[in-house]
């Protein structure tokens, strides 16, 4: 009944095992309910990314997604880095120029972070374009004569004022040699309406509303910056970038009036390495499709496609993202269903082993406690071995009784043989030992019989 019971219960979770495997799936790389985006100042051109991506991901997975203003890619990587936030824009190079102003923030050791906790690369966006811009009417015809001048150099904590950094460096001007304002865009645009400001050191996308706002009046000019080739090597997240002639603006003045040599770098989407992949991998399809990047006005991006997208990446490119660039590579199962249930299935493995030697224990013992089917034949031989002992075949009945128990032992083993498969007696030693008893009390009383029968004959040719 037993036996029969566990048989059903076998069935019954056999047949059940693949839905509870899905629903475990399903759960295990389920998306989140809400998701949020570390965006910049709403001016920048970072806030109206991630408002056009919200709207992408609103429409195409069940999630709510809020997009936060911060103070620029310093703080959104380390909010990614925290956790507080799920995506974050980020110009490469910011955190390790910034470290530059903190002297004792610099001298930390670097602590080595498990996997759980790193940042992970989504995509390269767009290059962010270094901009040196003056009024027209200023007189500065060039960055030598910056010197002594306000100069807005960004926000605390943006990729405008990291990027401004390593060209005062590179133009040799400490920032004791100016008055550095760190302003917003919106105020970089109120102080040069009010003639407060002599330049700004701007590092945004081509499209950044901040340049046109500026540059299309025709009131502003852009300086060249000289040794690009230089700076490169000195800030390896640049590289070299032409502003083509007319770019802001066409008619008189032409802004820039020649093409104009300058750097740039990256801009950058990162998440944690523990988001899930099934949310960054739907991101990463978003930002490659054609249809953001034309509407975001993404032309790198729409012209090299995935080639762009990976290129200086800074940071270990997340598995979701991996999956989308080389699909080929897609595992089967999903890695995070792989990793949530890795100490699941180790724990279940181990209560499988202890189980199974649980029962193997328990039933040894059960069979040691239980009597043996050979111990009712054992009993019945020993008998026989008794009454043959009595029987020493001196006397006149004892060959009648002697073969009465030897046909009793043949019957015994020939019943025995009926009770075990020929497996059971080939593995069980019980039944040899039972045997050989059988044969050897066999041996013995036809010695008996043997000598009762030699005495009737001697007897017989005696009375002859």
């Amino acid at each position: 009944m037993k036996r029969s019971l566990l048989k059903i219960l076998v069935v019954i979770l056999l047949i059940f095992l693949p839905v509870i495997l899905h629903q475990t799936y399903r759960w295990m790389t389920a998306l989140p309910r809400q998701i949020t985006i570390a965006a910049g100042h709403p001016e920048g051109r970072y806030h109206g990314m991630a408002v056009q991506l919200k709207t992408m991901l609103e429409q195409r997975l069940p999630v709510d997604v809020k997009v936060l203003e911060t103070k620029g890619s310093l703080e959104n990587l380390e909010l990614v880095r925290q956790g507080k936030v799920d995506l974050g824009f980020y110009q490469p190079g910011t955190e390790y120029a910034l470290a530059a102003l903190e002297p004792a923030k610099q001298a930390q050791p670097k602590l080595l972070v498990s996997p759980e906790d790193q940042i992970g690369f989504i995509a390269n966006l767009y290059s962010q374009v270094m901009h040196v811009i003056v009024p027209a009417d200023s007189g500065i015809e060039s960055v030598r004569d910056l010197k002594g001048r306000r100069i807005a150099i960004g926000d605390q904590g943006s990729g405008d004022l990291a990027a401004s950094l390593p060209l005062l460096r590179h133009l040799q001007l400490s920032l004791d040699q100016i008055e550095p304002a760190y302003l917003s865009y919106q105020e970089i645009e109120e102080q040069f309406g009010k003639k407060t400001l002599d330049a700004a050191i701007v590092t945004v996308g081509i499209e950044a509303p901040v340049l046109h706002d500026l540059l299309e009046t025709g009131n502003y000019r852009i300086l060249e910056i000289p040794f690009t080739g230089a700076l490169t090597r000195k800030a390896s997240h640049f590289y070299e970038y032409e502003i083509p002639a007319g770019m802001f603006r066409t008619q008189e003045p032409i802004v820039p009036e020649n093409n104009l040599q300058t750097v740039a770098c990256g801009a950058h989407l990162l998440t944690k390495g523990s988001t899930p992949d099934a949310l960054i991998a739907e991101v990463t399809a978003i930002i490659l499709h054609q249809n953001f990047s034309r509407q975001m006005h993404l032309n790198e991006l729409f012209a090299a496609g995935h080639e762009f997208a990976q290129d200086n990446q800074g940071f270990p490119v997340h598995s979701g993202a991996d999956h989308v660039y080389n699909p080929e590579l897609k595992p089967f199962l999903n890695s995070d269903f792989v990793e949530a249930t890795e100490g699941m299935r180790s724990f279940l493995v181990s209560v499988l082993i202890a189980a199974y030697l649980l029962f193997r224990w328990f039933q040894k013992r059960r069979s040691k406690a239980k009597e043996h089917r050979l111990d009712r034949f054992i009993r019945q031989l020993v008998e026989i071995e008794n009454k043959q002992m009595q029987l020493d075949g001196n006397n006149q009945d004892d060959g009648p009784a002697l073969q009465r128990l030897l046909d009793d032992v043949t019957s015994l083993r020939q019943g025995t043989l009926e009770q075990f498969s020929a497996h059971e007696l080939n593995e069980d030693r019980a039944t040899d030992a039972f045997l050989e008893m059988c044969h050897a009390l066999s041996d013995k009383i036809n010695a008996k019989l043997l000598g009762w029968k030699i005495d009737r004959l001697g007897e017989k040719i005696s009375k002859s």
